[in-house]
């Protein structure tokens, strides 16, 4: 069978794809994986056929804009700058495929091009929820944006901040790219809410996080159900790299710090985290792919790395430091380490909230971070049992996961 995954964002949006991508591979499935070019040499890595959607200019400008790491605005940054030139070339990757042979596709809701092609060509789609917030609800625990929304709050009220959403802020940036696309492709305009909707595959959809981290709710699509965290960890066969391993042998484990792989606007992070070692006479590891985010004068107990294997450095680390993106959370969540988060936008702070729910994090507000909220929160995360039982309890939760095997049925059986 034909699969083709279909994705955008950065490193942790791109790997739980590799992970179903090589496990459906694994039982004999053609894959192809279609994303930005700055992931082909990682896609081809992990065994899977590359499909080049958008250019490497587009990805670096969406991930250097300040005002994609706002709550409110981020998307629009991301929309504008990113997810709206994928319409098309997906939506005719797709086509060129059916026309061939059959296939299945599976892709984040943000994927129009899929959906189109599962509503004109009749492409079985399975919708992929990397996150929480993919699904809208109005239901408890909630948040939109950075508000976490109070469990007294009417639903009326919920359901009226949904729609206004939709009116002001959503719909208007479809306006120019879909109705004409679905038009150019023969179909009627849409009747339906896009992102209330329309975005969800009417045939299935899956979650990739386990229903312990975020219960299904009532309001969610019927046809959607749950798997678990599909982690990746083919870049684990590159081990760590020789000046990372004598660190690590160097000494104790490790505080990680990292605002995420995509992250340009670090510095006063990456500042506040060796600040923190210093004051709390931890060692740290600082991860970015811009070393100029990183302190000229850190001290010897700081080390600084592009990247490493999450699998591999959690393992041997004591705490992870980060903005709250799924991918991390869920390494973090298996390696069985305490979390500090910083969320800035996307899913980040309701990540946060069920890190939080689940004992194994607490967060600092990254306008916070400069201001010695990080040392702080980090000694109180380090000292507590509590914490560290929780972080032990969950993570054998990890252990159970079968969510490949779940993922991979879901996508046999549409078919």
């Amino acid at each position: 069978m034909k699969i083709l995954l279909p994705t955008l964002g950065s490193t942790g949006d791109i790997h739980p794809f590799l992970a179903i991508g090589r496990a459906a591979q694994a039982r004999g499935h053609d894959v192809e994986v279609m994303t930005n070019p700055m992931f082909c040499n990682l896609v081809r890595q992990a065994g899977l056929r590359f499909h080049a959607i958008g250019t490497t200019e587009q990805y670096t400008g969406t991930f250097r804009s300040p005002k994609l790491w706002h709550p409110i605005h981020g998307f629009g940054v991301f929309w504008r700058r990113m997810a709206r030139y994928a319409i098309e070339p997906v939506y005719l990757r797709i086509a060129a495929h059916v026309s061939r042979h059959p296939c299945v596709v599976m892709a984040t809701p943000l994927m129009l091009g899929a959906r189109l092609a599962n509503e004109k060509l009749k492409v079985p789609l399975v919708s992929a929820y990397t996150a929480a917030t993919m699904l809208r609800s109005c239901e408890n625990p909630l948040t939109i944006a950075n508000w976490r929304v109070p469990r007294w709050f009417p639903r009326s009220l919920r359901n009226a901040v949904w729609r206004g959403l939709d009116k002001w802020k959503l719909e208007p940036l479809v306006t120019d790219d879909l109705p004409p696309m679905r038009g150019y492709v023969g179909l009627p305009p849409l009747q339906q809410s896009v992102f209330g909707q329309w975005i969800h595959s009417p045939l299935a959809g899956v979650t990739l996080f386990p229903p312990w981290f975020a219960a299904a709710a009532s309001d969610w699509p019927a046809q959607v159900q749950q798997a678990g965290f599909p982690l990746f960890d083919g870049d684990s066969k590159m081990g760590l790299d020789q000046e990372l391993s004598r660190f690590l042998d160097a000494g104790e484990p490790p505080i990680v710090f990292t605002p995420g792989s995509a992250m340009g606007h670090g510095h006063s992070f990456f500042k506040a985290a060796v600040q923190s070692c210093v004051e709390l006479g931890r060692r740290g590891i600082l991860l970015t792919g811009d070393e100029q985010q990183i302190p000229v004068n850190k001290p010897s107990t700081i080390h600084y790395c592009a990247y490493a294997p999450f699998g591999l450095l959690l393992a041997r680390s004591c705490a992870l430091v980060h903005h709250g993106g799924i991918g991390n959370s869920a390494q973090a969540i298996r390696a069985a380490v305490p979390q500090l988060l910083t969320p800035m936008g996307f899913d980040q702070f309701d990540n946060a909230m069920r890190l939080e729910m689940l004992g194994v994090g607490v967060t600092v507000p990254m306008r916070d971070v400069p201001f010695g909220h990080m040392t702080q929160a980090l000694d109180q995360l380090l000292r507590s049992s509590q914490v560290a039982v929780a972080c032990k309890d969950v993570a054998r939760k990890v252990k159970l996961d079968r969510s490949l095997d779940i993922v991979c049925d879901l996508l046999e059986a549409v078919r």
